[in-house]
């Protein structure tokens, strides 16, 4: 059995783990995702059962766990990310949008040292963004031999959601070097960025 902790995680993020535990499922391996936000226990649930996937849900307290046996009609096409849905209490978060590879529109090399900078110090923030965002160049700060990628991975960690523009990743052609994150589609990009209560674009 896999089992995914993913309580304390704002959505998309629940979904996205579930998806990526889901392609590493052997055929007769069950899935256990323990969460603690009944919205996120909802969205999740959509999905597995848009996906033909029988779960069993069992709630200690406020945790509740969703039990896969069977993965084996799993579809890897259906974006999980898009069943994100929020309460109201969680439009209240925030998402940041990296839409190049730097910031302002000074010095090229001075852009990107500020760039790493933001995301290296995001992490000690007392309210995390619950997405962020990576368009067009800023795509690049999510490649293999971007010196960024311990920063973003301590994101991750927090439960920080990465979408990246899978449009993007197409036209630099770098599908095969992206290290970190989810590639996305305009669709659930917008969704994230619609459901947030702010977004800042860097």
């Amino acid at each position: 059995m896999i089992i995914i902790d993913v309580k304390g995680q704002q959505c998309p993020k629940p979904l996205i783990e579930t998806k990526k535990a889901l392609k590493e499922l052997n055929k007769d391996e069950a899935l256990k995702i323990v969460l603690d936000n009944p919205n996120s226990k909802n969205n999740v649930i959509k999905y597995l059962g848009d996906n033909d996937l029988e779960a069993e849900v069992r709630q200690q307290g406020e945790v509740f766990e969703i039990i896969v046996n069977n993965a084996a009609e799993f579809n890897e096409e259906i974006d999980a990310a898009a069943y994100c849905k929020t309460d109201a209490d969680k439009d209240k978060g925030y998402v940041f949008v990296f839409a190049k590879d730097r910031i302002g529109e000074g010095d090229e090399a001075l852009g990107k040292k500020l760039a790493g900078s933001f995301l290296e110090t995001m992490w000690e923030m007392e309210e995390h963004p619950a997405t962020i965002i990576f368009l067009n160049s800023g795509i690049h700060l999510c490649t293999k031999d971007s010196p960024y990628l311990d920063a973003l991975k301590s994101l991750e960690k927090l439960g920080i959601a990465i979408l990246i523009c899978g449009t993007c990743v197409e036209y630099y052609n770098k599908q095969d070097e992206i290290a970190i994150g989810e590639i996305s589609n305009a669709y659930t990009i917008l969704t994230s960025i619609t459901q947030a209560g702010k977004v800042i674009n860097l």
